[in-house]
Formats: C-alpha cells, sequence, structure tokens
C-alpha cells in the first residue's frame, strides 16, 4: 500500500533536519576550494565543491518536506539512498515504504565517519542525529555504511559509537550497508563492525547485504523499482526484528 504523503512547512523542515547544521553548508564549503569525494580521484573531477554542497543541502531539506504515512513516529538518518538521490521524486525514496509516520534526515555522500562531505560542514551521522530526533521519534532507523567503505575504520567506528551516544534512550535499528559491487569486499569490514557494536550498545543490527537490487547505471543507487523494494524488505525485516525481545538501549 502507498502511504500518504503530506508536506510540511518550511520552517518545521528546517528544525526537523536541524537547520543550524545546513544552514552552514554554503559557509563550509569554498567554490576555490574543493576535495575528492570519498573514493573517486580529484583528477577525474570527483570533487566536492560549493555547488555540489548547496546541490545537496537542497536535495536534504526538500526530503525532509515530505513525511509519509501515519502512526508511530519513524526517523531514518541515511545518505544519498534516503535522500532520493537520482529520483525524479525523492519522496519516494525507500524510506516511503517503512511503516509508521516517516520523517527522513538524508545527505549524500555521509556516513558515521565525519571526513565523508565535511567539506559541505558538520553533517556526518553523528553530527546531525540529536536534531534530526528533536521533534521525537518512537524508531530511529539508521542507514549507512555505503560511504564508510571509503574511510578508516576506526573513524567510522568513532562516528557510529557518536551516533548512538547521541541517539541513547530511543528505540533504534541499524541497518548493514548493502552489496555494492565496487565496494564489496570493504563494505562487508563496515558491517562486521557495525554488528559488533550494535550488540554492545544492545540496538538492532539488519544484515541487507543479502539482497539483489535493481541499479542505476552508476551501480551504486537504486532505480526507482529499487527503492520500492528495498524499502519493503526492510519495513519487513524491522517488523520481524521487533516481534522478538532486544535488550535496552544502554
Amino acid at each position: 500500500m502507498k502511504a500518504p504523503v503530506r508536506r510540511i512547512a518550511r520552517a518545521t523542515i528546517v528544525s526537523a533536519l536541524a537547520g543550524a547544521v545546513l544552514a552552514t553548508v554554503l559557509a563550509a564549503c569554498s567554490s576555490e576550494d574543493v576535495e575528492s569525494l570519498p573514493g573517486q580521484d580529484a583528477s577525474k573531477g570527483g570533487v566536492v565543491t560549493q555547488d555540489m554542497c548547496s546541490r545537496f543541502a537542497a536535495e536534504s531539506v526538500s526530503r525532509a518536506a515530505v513525511v509519509t504515512g501515519a502512526g508511530e513516529q519513524v526517523v531514518v538518518i541515511g545518505d544519498s539512498w534516503a535522500a532520493g538521490y537520482g529520483l525524479d521524486d525523492p519522496a519516494k525514496s525507500w524510506p516511503a515504504y517503512l511503516d509508521g509516520q516517516v520523517r527522513v534526515s538524508g545527505f549524500a555522500g555521509t556516513g558515521y565517519a565525519r571526513s565523508s562531505m565535511e567539506r559541505c560542514g558538520p553533517i556526518s551521522f553523528g553530527e546531525r542525529a540529536a536534531d534530526a530526533v528533536r521533534q521525537g521519534a518512537d524508531l530511529v532507523v539508521l542507514e549507512g555504511g555505503i560511504n564508510d567503505a571509503h574511510r578508516e575504520l576506526p573513524e567510522a567506528e568513532k562516528g557510529f559509537r557518536q551516533t548512538l551516544d547521541a541517539l541513547k534512550g530511543h528505540d533504534v535499528v541499524v541497518l548493514g550497508a548493502p552489496s555494492i559491487s565496487t565496494r564489496a569486499a570493504a563494505i562487508k569490514v563496515v558491517n562486521k563492525m557495525l554488528k559488533r557494536v550494535s550488540k554492545e550498545y544492545g540496538v538492532t543490527y539488519i544484515n541487507v547485504f543479502d539482497l539483489k537490487l535493481p541499479y542505476q547505471d552508476d551501480h551504486t543507487h537504486l532505480t526507482p523499482a529499487g527503492h520500492v523494494q528495498f524499502g519493503r524488505i526492510v519495513a519487513q525485516r524491522i517488523a520481524e526484528s521487533r516481534s522478538e525481545p532486544v535488550p535496552a538501549h544502554g
């Protein structure tokens, strides 16, 4: 069943997505000061520029403007998959197919490691988490790890712990990173860390590495059908995980 979609006032959007954080994006990224995108070679044009930061910030705010579904409050903190990168209608990114009233804090290129997209400002998951749940959350779903596969594992683990610390007291579900062919081996390492630390914190970890999903031509981002498939499977696995007792987040 397709969830109803509501668009909310911009003031509320900015509050929900940490407006102060997003407002720093334009100032943080100088048009004359560029750095490589995670996993890309600057000599090949894969750089973070002011225009890119501005575009990703606008896409992030646009996705946050859409609240789907009804019921318990669900907040998704994620990367370009959550933000709907490459979709004609970002409102149809995978979180739209979750159960509950869903709000999204998604920013392309980000993850747990602070150095991912740091040129755009303080927008890692740990730096966004507290603001993302400021309006309340019965459930928080963390969708990351793809971009952390290009970072040092200790940095990613530090950011993951920072994120979980910021969400203390909330019901948290951690999605492992999905299989991306160009970085599958590194993603497996990140997922092993996410699973280990999730167990330590007593939060639910859900594996999605096994999924065979349809990707865009870049072999990294989901097609519209891929978002539907991924969202519905994640919703099912979350429901299954919550039918069993999970230790409280300490």
